[in-house]
């Protein structure tokens, strides 16, 4: 009842802001549902048109041909104006997010998004010394966004077409000017430019909804400030878009000056149904943060670990988050088991300007300015191994995965893969948390002759598989997989040799055989024996190397403030040589660069080495970054508008390549 109280509490005690907070949710639901409904018929006219042209080409006249395309035409207007309804509408009642925003790297990510959708297009872009500013990105950027279309489609005609961005910061106003050289239009019309449906300009000759720059207006009047515009007829126009001086007032992060400790915020599953995962990292935070403490803590200030249990429960993540960046103030995040809980924390980490490093084994894809990913992903964990497999035992591969979101992402990765590497997907099974029986599923990978299975399981009664798959004496039917020993220990819970023959590839486990990575279990065992920690996996080591990796950030920065803190992240020079071989942040991706393992359980549960790759990285994330918003060099180079998602291969597909 408390925990209910409290988070009713911080979302509001305000009638008249929930009373707001409702309708606007309303609002927002009944604009999408009016703009469905006419939407879709649109689409299936289009559709049906098309089909019709497609089937009867051949025996329609010239003109039913031209009247089919009219139709499409059409259908594609109104498709269109719904959607520019929709952003108007928005412009007027979306709740205002503030959000440091680049505008100068805005402004060019907007006009390469326009540019892309009209190929063979040429048009100069210059674009002055912008400010930062405080804003809501959405509206922010759909304000440029039409502005530079206009300027793009009403230059059409000319041969050195030119936009020139410019801002004027005066005594309390800042000032964004956009400037081209096309058609222009005549002042006595000015004053119905920023009326919404009306148009100056011939429809047929130029494309539109005449509602762009009412939208500009009132996204302009939203944060109370106002929009212009100067024309001249065949010489191109001007727009002026004004806001008040508050949206340069950047907040700065005072948390460094306010005291004299580094906080680190660590959330995880420590006592709930996931609670085995967290056992060695709890113990891993402990070490690094007592060796650093030891030398002199990091820029002479002590680290204060403040650990908060979740325990795989989402409410309880959103507590714990809330308290240590609202009212902790922590310098950063650590920590997550399960997807949902970075989730939130990513969320929040976004929302109160927080840096979060994640160190947690994920399933990839995870983008935001202010989150990194330090463990090893699915894509890294799963290459060479399976082409390792698929050369030794055959191309046939079975994937068994938790129906969740690590596990259905998974898959996704083993299904490219497999196909890329020349191999076979001959089923896909999804387990539950509830299932016991696994004999029926058992059976089906029996009876189409997998020559290898690959199993991501996560929940506990997806042990039983492991079980009743050795009981079955399948053992010589070699088991990938990117849980087992890499992150959970059923090799040391489970009796030899029920994992016999199973295969995972990580970063580093406690048989890892390498001097850096036995000298970090001889320290880790003089202070955690095996009833403490009864094994160390691969999360061990990158919770270790994660204090490393802030605290060599934080030298490089020579401050904790956030920004400072992930430029140095961003820059390519921090790494840390740990236990498990060198690991390099990257700016590109907010992932990291490392060498891993291909190890073979024994009948003696033993994990024997079998390979070790030199440093691999992935470029999906930034692959993906350019393909939607036609920026090359991901997350660093869209800096604070940098798009905070997950990508996945359920939606995109990309060309894998090692370091």
């Amino acid at each position: 009842m408390e925990n209910r109280r409290r988070e009713n509490q911080g979302v509001s005690t305000d009638p008249d802001k929930t009373a707001l907070m409702q309708a606007y949710e309303d609002l927002n639901s009944f604009i999408y549902t009016i703009s469905h409904e006419l939407k879709t018929p649109a689409r299936e006219i289009s559709l049906y048109a098309e089909f019709i042209e497609e089937d009867n080409k051949a025996n329609l006249l010239p003109q039913s041909v031209e009247d089919i395309r009219s139709i499409r035409r059409t259908c594609d207007s109104m498709t269109m104006m719904v959607q520019r309804l929709m952003e108007y509408s928005k412009a007027g009642f979306k709740i205002i997010e503030q959000q440091q925003i680049s505008a100068a790297l805005l402004v060019r990510q907007c006009f390469d998004e326009i540019m892309r959708s009209v190929p063979g297009r040429k048009v100069e872009l210059t674009v002055g010394d912008l400010p930062e500013i405080m804003g809501d990105l959405f509206l922010i950027k759909l304000m440029m966004t039409n502005i530079l279309s206009n300027s793009i489609k009403f230059t059409r005609e000319k041969a050195n077409a030119r936009i020139n961005v410019t801002a004027k910061i005066l005594e309390d106003t800042l000032e964004f000017h956009f400037r081209d050289n096309g058609i222009g239009f005549d002042m006595a019309y000015a004053g119905r430019i920023f009326e919404a449906f009306q148009r100056l300009q011939d429809e047929d000759a130029y494309e539109g909804s005449g509602i762009g720059l009412a939208t500009v207006k009132k996204i302009a009047q939203r944060f109370g400030g106002d929009a212009s515009i100067i024309g001249w007829p065949g010489k191109g126009c001007e727009v002026c878009v004004s806001f008040p001086g508050s949206l340069l007032k950047t907040p700065r992060d005072n948390r460094e000056s306010e005291r004299d400790v580094i906080k680190v915020g660590i959330i995880g599953d420590f006592t709930g149904i996931c609670s085995e995962l967290e056992r060695g990292k709890v113990a891993a935070y402990k070490l690094a943060a007592d060796e650093i403490n030891r030398m002199g803590g990091i820029n002479e200030k002590k680290v204060e670990l403040l650990f908060r249990d979740d325990r795989s429960l989402s409410e309880l993540t959103r507590e714990a988050v809330k308290e240590l960046t609202e009212e902790e103030r922590v310098d950063v995040l650590m920590g997550s088991t399960l997807s949902p809980s970075r989730e939130i924390m990513q969320h929040y980490a976004d929302q109160t300007k927080t840096l979060y490093l994640d160190t947690q084994q994920t399933e990839g894809g995870v983008s935001s300015h202010y989150t990194f990913c330090l463990s090893a992903m699915p894509e890294q964990q799963m290459t060479q191994m399976l082409a390792y497999l698929l050369q030794k035992y055959g191309r046939k591969c079975y994937v068994v995965a938790a129906d969740y979101n690590y596990g259905i992402l998974s898959a996704e990765w083993v299904k490219y893969l497999v196909h890329q590497l020349g191999g076979e997907i001959v089923g896909v099974e999804y387990l539950d948390d509830r299932i016991t029986d696994f004999n029926p599923l058992i059976d089906r990978i029996l009876q189409l002759e997998a020559d290898i299975l690959f199993s991501i399981c996560v929940f506990p009664n997806h042990d039983a598989f492991y079980l009743q798959w050795h009981q079955r004496g399948l053992n010589h039917i070699p088991n990938a997989s990117t849980m087992v020993a890499a992150e959970a220990y059923q090799n040391v819970r489970f009796a030899p040799p029920v994992l016999e023959n199973m295969y995972v590839m990580a970063s580093f486990i406690e048989e890892l055989n390498t001097p850096a990575a036995q000298r970090f279990v001889k320290k880790f065992r003089a202070a955690y024996d095996h009833r403490e920690v009864p094994y160390m996996s691969m999360d061990t080591e990158t919770v270790y190397t994660a204090m490393y990796v802030y605290k060599r950030a934080v030298e490089l920065a020579g401050t904790t403030d956030t920004e400072e803190v992930i430029t140095a992240l961003e820059s390519g020079a921090v790494y840390v040589d740990g236990p498990g071989g060198r690991v390099t942040v990257r700016g590109e991706d907010h992932h990291t660069s490392r060498s891993l393992s291909c190890f073979r359980i024994n009948n003696q549960h033993r994990a024997e080495e079998l390979f070790c790759t030199n440093p691999i990285h992935s470029d999906y994330i930034e692959s993906m970054i350019e393909q939607t918003m036609g920026v090359k060099g991901g997350i660093k180079a869209m800096g604070a508008n940098a798009p905070s998602t997950q990508y996945n291969m359920l939606l995109n597909k990309f060309r894998w390549h090692p370091s």
